[in-house]
């Protein structure tokens, strides 16, 4: 790192150590880091988005960042933040993608690797169509795609397909080796073991996606697993035509939330909805209940949407 670099790392480590000791009298010392880092090159939406998301305690997006310190450990919590922050330039991201956007030399601020090829990637507006990765599965492939991203400016990889930790040896390895990233793993509740939580906890930098419809029951088991490693960890809900009405409602929000689940993501797209996928009218409800409890709901939510995100083509980025 140069020497900005050194003084942004050394300032987030002062902000780090006080929320650990006082997180709500502390909170207001990420606006004046912020501010004095990085306020010329955010704009005043994303300034004034995260004044209110420090400054409001009633905030879903507050609430979030404060159960952070309270469920996840603080060794964990700092390389989260030193890894997105620091190292990928998180605050960074809208003066960069203003300046030099996707296919001109741009880079996503994230990749979809997919070892195992259970799809064909060719479904349109779906994120593996469009940046996915598609290396074979041995430790060098893997290790070269990311090194080859990571010159680009990207630092969160994604690893997706039937089960991605199958060969646990080579992940936990790539995380040894580039700690500079975050990884995340769509993962079987099985693959869920204490060797895994004692990886997780010494790798600090890959984070499992539970697959909420392999096996419900099991799922409940890995969750609570993680919580007690004090892991952070989210869920992976795949919406059917079965299930629509169920998933993304208020009752599964809270559910997935008191459960420590930090993200969920939530995949509308054909080639993880199978031969009973959504239709459009009921991926258009999905796609704005999501819309709507990201802004009540203390919880990370992404969906997959089969096409162009419909929030992102309303004015000014709206909701529809």
């Amino acid at each position: 790192m140069g020497v900005p670099s050194h003084l942004r790392a050394f300032g987030l480590a002062r902000v780090m150590e006080y929320l650990e000791r006082d997180p709500d009298a502390n909170l207001p010392r990420i606006i004046d880091w912020v501010d004095k880092y990085a306020g010329e090159r955010l704009s005043p939406p994303y300034q004034q988005l995260l004044h209110q998301v420090v400054t409001d305690p009633e905030n879903n997006w507050h609430q979030l960042i404060k159960s952070l310190y309270t469920d996840i450990d603080s060794r964990v919590l700092k390389k989260l933040f030193e890894n997105f922050i620091i190292y990928g330039d998180l605050l960074d991201w809208p003066r960069r993608n203003r300046e030099k956007p996707f296919g001109q030399d741009g880079a996503p601020w994230s990749v979809i690797i997919d070892p195992s090829f259970p799809c064909t990637m060719d479904c349109a507006g779906c994120g593996a169509s469009i940046f996915g990765v598609r290396p074979t599965m041995e430790f060098d492939s893997l290790d070269e795609e990311i090194d080859s991203r990571k010159a680009r400016g990207c630092r969160l990889f994604i690893f997706s397909g039937g089960n991605p930790l199958a060969r646990e040896e080579e992940s936990i390895a790539l995380c040894n080796k580039h700690t500079d990233c975050i990884f995340a793993a769509f993962t079987p509740p099985a693959a869920i073991t204490d060797t895994l939580c004692a990886d997780l906890l010494r790798v600090r930098n890959l984070f499992p996606a539970i697959q909420l419809d392999v096996d419900p029951q099991d799922a409940g088991r890995a969750g609570a697993m993680l919580r007690q490693a004090k892991l952070p960890f989210g869920v992976a809900c795949r919406c059917t035509a079965d299930n629509w009405q169920l998933v993304a409602t208020e009752e599964y929000y809270d559910r997935v939330i008191a459960a420590g689940a930090k993200f969920c993501w939530f995949f509308t797209c054909p080639a993880y909805g199978g031969s009973s996928a959504p239709s459009g009218p009921q991926l258009l409800s999905i796609h704005r209940r999501i819309l709507a409890f990201r802004k009540t709901k203390p919880l990370l939510t992404l969906d997959f949407w089969d096409g162009p995100s419909l929030s992102a083509a309303a004015p000014q980025g709206g909701d529809v």
